[in-house]
């Protein structure tokens, strides 16, 4: 018997899997493509003892973050220390001569934060008596009055005084962006503006500013407004538009917000302005999709917005005074109170009813609001302007606020552009005149300056000993390190050493090397020729379109790439005429201009001035080490520290101007591998291949995915894991990001648990992973640039064509998204068989062609698409069209592609037939375009299974592969659900992840049943591969149509046996049987009445195993452990929930800090005092345990409980809780936590097939391209109704919102059955039933809020069955919380 169910147990089995960002679908199947179902055991204190699960399911997980917003509080947290400790430093030198003046002064001075009653001395902080306190502030009204008094005048100060001005000096220290010695008197914003200038002409071809010789500054620092200077500066440019790029740049230098959107084609608003908080971020955002290669434009942009503030600050020219920058502050302080009497005095006469509001209300904009209340200068300003703009007599103050010099604070975000020398030229001024009367002054000088200028260097990194994640310092001592020993106390080469070290990455493809600088020499050089590889022209006298052979490519690299910055189609039609004579030359594989060009070898030369020295390939060590050192460090001590052993070969000015560069970006290879690893039969790199090719001209990608070299088999080798016991630090070492790993490491435990639960290892485990970002930003610019291409096209029509059409028929971008309108626009509005006019208001009347057939491939882009008025026009070809098309069409095909209104691609495809039309290498080429995976993340996922399973060798050391890895590129699924209507409607619940990973398993059984030869295409591993164009050949000639199977691989659509009846392209419908054979092996393969029966089966099944990944919180939304904003001290009701601002500081009096992250909660059964007899009762109760606590509950539980107020607590019964912890009721329905005070939906809505059909037109309803979808909704109107009272039911069994229910049904009844606000309202519907997250939705005119469909746990979950569930939910343990505490 036991022999019998080891039989069953072992039958074969495929796991297919399913990975995403935040789910794992996974599915198992037999050889029958069904999927098995299991009694599975369930265990804990209920009466289900087994229950019948099917071996398919999804993981659902909160995506994977990046450690971004933990980062920007650690160094928040940092720089406030950072600052603290400066004060201390001061006062550690202070101590001993302020205790002879004033003992408690710094008592006093910690203690001014405090509420009086908790003051240890007296409450007046400076000088503890109320008299001399108010002489003080008199005679200072502000800390810049006492600085500014201090740096001018000779006379002895009070010792409290010079320690007051010193430590604001210290503790607002100013910027460190200038690292010479900075003087005011040369804050050259002239010099600034030359220095932008060239770098904007060096960035653009086209542009020549440095030659207008322009004088800016009196512009720049003039009184007027921000738009004014702009406007006076473009008028030095006359070549230059106000609309231009040029124009935007100065927009964004004087302190107004640029957008970048239309310079550089961007589909969404690039918004950028120098002085808001997240100008980092946003710059940040639009590098990633414009390049690095305009990060310097913006360099230097900032630093003359930096100076031309500065002047703008620095307004008090007064040559006599030390302190210019107090001087400055000052004068703002004294035209502040000035303009404030003026307006008070304005505004009482012109509007008397407003005085109070502007001037007591600080809930309004008006001036309360700006000085006591939230409102920003921004916002005053606005208040102001529409106030009294309409007033006569107003413009004084309208001028003032034009030029944002109204009413200024003293403390504002443009002091962030003050440079730290400033500051330091007061501070110096202070100690020379005070070092006098003070000699401790005299003697800590240099250690008070140096707390005031001294930075930790970055390449030294965090200063801490215990916590190492985030140090790598080396010390020399463990005394404690300070500003002015820092240089004996840490060893700062070694901590540059492992700086970089930590700073680069590793190589995508050999994953142990670092990768190449984006700068490297090597590496643009590499780029270079990868680019001018693929470049083709064709001149008088050559018959076809030829490559550039390698004396040609390394010439032009020599003679124009190493002579010109940007090398341009001309400059290689010009070589190629003038070196090798052709005449009438065009090229292909390039626009306009190269991409990749040589810029750092001109950089360098131009310091070198060297060329014989920087083109010696004996030199190229040198040269790569410098650019490295450039890249890694900005700090000019340490680049010198590092060129100083060069100092023998270049002299002290070219290692100077050396450390004055500075390169930013890492290339995605290393060294090794574009110019380490060798060909085993050539002994060549691939950068050898890339310069010499003979006649194959291969780019990178092929030279490595190519079959006859060895450097596939080498870059594979790399990256075999090693022993994959610690599964987490192998995914954790891959290359991408985050999010991708999570899905990865929990993917690998999926497969880990179905293997126990079969008792054996899979034949084969399927893999498809989704693209992390479905619409790439390349996709979608493409969409939204239709009618630019077209208008772009038609100035550059080629005589001929009709270049008025655009003007007949106007469009847009959003009509075009109708790909046959697109297509009669790309057209010129022919025939693209015939020639003929097609009729603009008939389009829906023709037919879209497939240049290239779908019984080859299913390419449905426009590149493979044309409009026609009948297919039959393409001629008698189920191959491309006829050459007697192609004759005829050619000329007007070849104007279409010389006004870019059809690709190069597509020209070709076109034309094929005169090459003999489609031959067996472009089948074989399609059919690895469907097979073939080529993203490394899917191989990595492949070869980490591969190393998990197939651990054997033979006696020659090959792996022995009992498990087939197989990896499916996504679209051949979602090709296959369209063709044969399998719809998905991710809305309607999570079931599609798993069923996803199920149509893998079974396409991928399939394809392999059917043809397994294809097996080395795509399964992971080094196996012999077939000739794929011996395979297909074996067919017959397609026109001997002897029985339809003949024809069976000559079509190279790997979807096309599925089908029941395939479309040629000529016409041509063949019946295909119903059962498909392999023709290499004779057995079934692929049944089509029994095994779509079958998937139609496993698609509705009702039990799907979605398990949603329970989570201990780390840290909060926004990286913190409670809510970052104080709340102030007048709105704290319940202390005991307030987080003190500092230990010590009770809220009712200081505030505190709210909402604290919850890690996880915990079910407790304990006693409680009730009532003033403090009567023990029995309670079971659900706590938070926040982030902060989590340490101190671990530790000791019941000592942390009974802090809390709990007695004989039950220590057995703590039960952890953590998010999304399984809650069932007895009505079945089911619950996840939140939060302790938050509950979310855990039920899944399982719809009959017709409702999903009607969901999934309804989603596309509007796509006008496609009436089908239209179509089906009309036809099946009546359904709606049906579908809302289905899923009113559902609700009423399992959401239980009785409000919201009748709410839907009465707007249902009275709606105006539109089909389109119906298709929306029902897909937004679907939100109210789905899994997780209850969210706010439309339906016809009502909208239903999020607050009305929340749930709060009540006692009731108290006594609900929780559920812990495996990765897999295969495993369960079941515990009624209603018998707890039970004997």
């Amino acid at each position: 018997m036991q022999d019998i169910k080891e039989k069953i147990m072992k039958k074969p089995y495929s796991i297919g899997l399913d990975i995403g960002t935040n789910s794992v679908g996974w599915a198992v199947i037999t050889d029958d493509y069904k999927v098995p179902a299991k009694k599975m055991k369930v265990l804990g204190n209920t009466n289900k003892t087994t229950i019948k699960k099917n071996l398919i399911g999804a993981l659902l997980f909160d995506a994977g973050n990046t450690a971004a917003d933990r980062r920007l509080k650690r160094t928040a947290r940092r720089r406030y220390t950072r600052r603290r400790n400066r004060i201390l430093y001061l006062q550690e030198i202070f101590a001993a001569a302020m205790n002879k003046v004033d003992e408690s002064f710094f008592h006093r001075l910690d203690d001014s934060f405090l509420v009086p009653e908790d003051k240890r001395g007296s409450k007046y902080p400076i000088f503890g008596t109320l008299e001399e306190e108010k002489e003080y502030h008199k005679q200072f009204p502000t800390i810049y009055h006492l600085r500014k008094s201090l740096a001018d005048s000779k006379e002895k100060a009070d010792l409290r005084l010079i320690y007051l001005a010193l430590a604001h000096i210290i503790k607002y220290r100013g910027h460190f962006l200038y690292e010479d010695t900075f003087n005011i008197k040369n804050n050259d914003i002239q010099k600034i503006f030359n220095e932008f200038a060239s770098v904007y002409d060096n960035t653009f071809e086209e542009s020549s500013l440095c030659k207008e010789n322009a004088q800016v500054e009196e512009i720049f620092t003039d009184k007027i407004s921000k738009s004014a200077k702009r406007d006076r500066v473009l008028k030095l440019f006359p070549d230059e538009k106000s609309t231009g790029l040029f124009s935007e740049f100065l927009k964004l230098i004087v302190g107004n917000q640029a957008d970048f959107k239309k310079y550089f084609d961007l589909e969404e608003k690039a918004p950028l302005q120098f002085s808001k908080d997240t100008y980092d971020e946003d710059l940040e955002s639009l590098l990633g999709q414009i390049g690095d290669d305009y990060a310097d434009l913006f360099v230097v942009a900032k630093k003359l917005y930096d100076a031309i503030l500065l002047a703008g600050i620095l307004s008090v020219k007064d040559p006599a005074t030390k302190a210019p920058l107090s001087a400055s502050m000052i004068e703002r302080y004294d035209n502040h109170q000035n303009d404030l009497s003026a307006l008070k005095q304005f505004i009482r006469k012109n509007l008397p009813e407003k005085y109070t509001e502007v001037f007591s209300d600080d809930s309004k904009d008006g001036y309360a609001g700006y000085i006591d209340g939230k409102s920003t200068q921004e916002g005053f300003y606005k208040y102001i302007k529409n106030l009294i703009s309409k007033i006569e007599g107003a413009d004084y103050f309208l001028e003032k606020i034009e030029r944002e010099d109204f009413l200024r604070k003293q403390r504002t975000f443009d002091n962030g552009s003050i440079p730290h020398q400033i500051h330091l030229q007061e501070m110096n001024a202070i100690l020379r005149h005070q070092g006098e009367y003070y000699s401790f002054l005299k003697e800590n000088k240099d250690k008070i300056e140096q707390i005031l200028t001294f930075r930790i260097p970055y390449y030294v990194g965090p200063l801490a000993r215990g916590n190492r994640d985030f140090a790598w310092l080396t010390r020399n001592s463990d005394e404690a390190i300070r500003p002015w020993n820092f240089e004996e106390m840490v060893d700062k080469a070694s901590s540059a050493e492992d700086f970089i070290h930590r700073m680069t990455n590793y190589d995508l493809y050999l994953p142990e090397e670092k990768v190449l600088p984006k700068h490297s020499l090597l590496y643009e050089k590499f780029a270079v020729y990868n680019e001018l590889t693929k470049v083709k022209y064709i001149a008088e006298g050559l018959r076809d379109y030829q490559f550039l052979d390698s004396g040609q490519k390394k010439k032009i690299v020599n003679q124009i790439f190493k002579d010109k910055r940007k090398v341009t189609e001309k400059d290689i039609i010009h070589y190629l005429h003038n070196i090798d004579g052709y005449d009438g030359i065009e090229l292909k594989g390039i626009e306009k201009q190269f991409n990749a060009s040589l810029s750092t070898y001109h950089a360098l030369l131009k310091i070198i001035k060297d060329k014989e020295f920087m083109d010696d390939s004996k030199n190229e060590a040198i040269l790569e080490n410098i650019v490295h050192t450039l890249t890694i460090f900005e700090d000019r001590e340490m680049i010198k520290n590092r060129l100083t052993q060069y100092s023998s070969i270049f002299d002290e000015k070219v290692i100077k101007a050396l450390t004055r560069r500075h390169y930013t970006g890492w290339g995605k290879l290393s060294a090794k591998l574009i110019n380490g690893i060798r060909d085993k039969q050539t002994g060549k790199t691939i950068l050898d291949y890339l310069i010499d090719d003979g006649y194959s001209n291969r780019n990178f990608m092929q030279l490595i995915n190519d079959d006859g070299l060895s450097f596939k088999e080498t870059i594979q080798n790399a990256q075999v894991v090693g022993k994959t016991d610690d599964m987490k630090q192998v995914v954790q070492n891959l290359p991408g990001s985050p999010a991708i790993k999570k899905g990865i490491l929990q993917s690998i435990k999926i497969v880990d648990e179905l293997v126990k639960v079969m008792g054996a290892d899979p034949e084969s485990i399927v893999i498809e992973m989704a693209r992390e970002n479905q619409t790439t930003n390349k996709g979608k610019r493409n969409s939204q640039q239709r009618y630019k291409r077209i208008e772009e096209s038609i100035k550059n029509l080629t005589p001929g064509l009709d270049s008025n059409i655009l003007k007949e028929y106007p469009t847009d971008n959003i009509q075009l998204q109708n790909d046959r309108l697109f297509l009669y626009y790309l057209q010129n509005g022919k025939d693209m068989y015939t020639g003929k006019p097609l009729d603009i208001n008939n389009l829906s009347s023709y037919d879209i062609d497939h240049i290239i057939p779908q019984a080859f491939i299913k390419d449905d882009s426009i590149d493979n698409r044309v409009l026609t008025s009948s297919k039959d026009n393409r001629g008698k070809s189920d191959n491309v069209p006829g050459i007697e098309i192609v004759k005829k069409m050619k000329g007007f095909w070849q104007q279409l592609l010389d006004s870019k209104l059809i690709s190069e691609r597509k020209f070709t495809n076109l034309t094929k037939a005169e090459r003999g039309g489609l031959d067996d290498k472009d089948k074989a080429g399609f059919i690895k375009r469907q097979l073939v995976e080529t993203r490394q993340i899917t191989k990595h996922v492949a070869q980490i299974l591969d190393a998990r399973f197939n651990a054997e060798v033979n006696e020659k050391n090959q792996k022995i592969r009992t498990v087939k890895i197989i990896t499916l590129k996504s679209n051949l699924v979602s090709n296959f659900r369209k063709e044969f209507g399998l719809y998905k409607v991710r809305e309607i619940n999570d079931y599609h992840h798993a069923h996803d990973a199920y149509l893998n398993a079974v396409v991928a059984k399939a394809i392999l049943k059917k043809y397994p030869k294809l097996e080395p295409e795509f399964v992971y591993g080094d196996y012999q591969k077939h000739d794929l164009k011996r395979y297909i050949s074996r067919s017959k000639d397609p026109k001997e149509i002897e029985k339809a199977t003949e024809k069976y691989f000559f079509y190279s659509n790997l979807l096309n046996f599925f089908k029941e009846e395939v479309h040629y392209a000529d016409g041509t419908v063949v019946k295909r049987e119903n059962i498909e054979y392999s023709k290499d092996t004779g057995e079934i393969a692929w049944d089509k009445e029994e095994d779509f029966a079958t998937i139609k089966k496993v698609l509705a099944l009702p039990q799907v195993n979605i398990v949603k990944k329970t989570e201990e919180q780390t840290v909060g939304q926004n990286g913190g452990l409670f809510d970052n904003n104080i709340v102030s001290k007048k709105k704290v009701v319940d202390t005991s929930k307030i987080i003190p601002i500092k230990t010590g500081l009770t809220p009712e009096k200081y505030g505190g800090y709210a909402r604290p992250t919850i890690a996880y909660s915990v079910l407790i059964l304990a006693d409680i005092e009730k009532g003033k007899t403090k009567k023990l009762k029995r309670i079971k109760e659900m706590i938070g345990i926040t982030v902060q606590d989590k340490k101190i509950f671990e530790s000791n539980p019941i000592a942390y409980l009974e802090e809390c107020g709990y007695k004989n607590i039950n220590s057995n019964l703590i039960i952890k809780l953590p998010k999304y912890s399984l809650f069932e009721f007895n009505d079945g329905q089911r619950r996840l936590l939140a939060s302790s005070i938050e509950l979310q939906k855990g039920n899944e809505l399982i719809l009959p097939y017709h409702f999903t059909a009607l969901l999934y037109h309804a989603q596309r309803i509007n796509k006008i391209s496609e009436p089908i979808h239209k179509q089906y909704v009309e036809a099946h109107q009546n359904e709606f109704e049906e579908l809302l009272t289905t899923i009113i039911s559902l609700s009423k069994k399992y959401i239980q919102k009785p409000n919201v229910e009748s709410a839907l049904q009465k707007a249902f009844d009275k709606a105006d059955k539109d089909i389109y606000l119906l298709s929306e309202s029902f897909v937004s519907l679907l939100k109210l039933t789905s899994f997780g997250a209850p969210g706010a939705f439309k339906f016809l005119d009502i909208e239903i809020s999020q607050s009305s469909v929340r749930y709060k746990p009540n006692s009731q979950i108290l006594d609900s069955t929780l559920i812990h569930q495996s990765i897999t939910g295969l495993y369960e343990t079941r515990i009624d919380l209603s018998k707890l505490g039970e004997e």
